[in-house]
């Protein structure tokens, strides 16, 4: 049911998805819904917390036991990039379209978005220090402020996957990763 609810609030936005849609989509009555998760906004904070789960930890696993840290980081934001270009009916990253639609305003989405921004920091974090233990990126490079770029790097792929992007303004931020992570 979670699956289905995080459909319907990833592609249409948290005000825009109506309880009859949750209904139609999670194949459950309203006063199921209801009776569950309390209120929509409930609901909507454990779809957050199941993104979380299976889809940002999920896509961050590579990383995070990869051999090449650097190598890993670079298929990464590659990934996000095709993504980015293949955006069909579901477009950006839940979290980040939260983040703009929501998080200003409601202090459990914004608390809840930046559980999942900080571990992605985290997870960035920890594979460029590897990555300057094994000698891969330069030993001057900045662990944290460098984690806070691909953070942000990430999130701004995910926005423009909203928007008619080009290949080329893609691969460029791929490349200008690269670069960063060059030694």
């Amino acid at each position: 049911m979670l699956d289905e609810a995080m459909r319907e609030f990833w592609t249409r936005g948290y005000h825009a998805t109506s309880i009859p849609k949750l209904e139609s989509a999670m194949g459950i009555s309203r006063q199921s819904i209801y009776d569950s998760f309390d209120s929509k906004q409930s609901l909507f904070l454990q779809v957050l917390k199941h993104y979380h789960r299976n889809v940002i930890i999920k896509n961050l696993a590579s990383i995070a036991d990869a051999e090449s840290p650097k190598q890993a980081i670079c298929q990464y934001f590659a990934a996000r990039a095709e993504d980015a270009l293949n955006n069909g009916e579901i477009q950006g990253c839940l979290v980040t379209n939260s983040i703009a639609e929501l998080a200003q305003h409601n202090k459990a989405v914004c608390d809840q978005t930046n559980i999942t921004l900080q571990y992605m920091k985290k997870v960035f974090q920890d594979s460029v220090t590897r990555a300057k233990e094994l000698k891969e990126v330069s030993q001057n490079i900045d662990v944290e402020s460098t984690a806070d770029l691909l953070v942000n790097s990430a999130q701004g792929l995910f926005v423009l996957s909203r928007m008619n992007v080009t290949k080329s303004s893609v691969t460029g931020v791929v490349k200008q990763i690269e670069r960063l992570l060059a030694k």
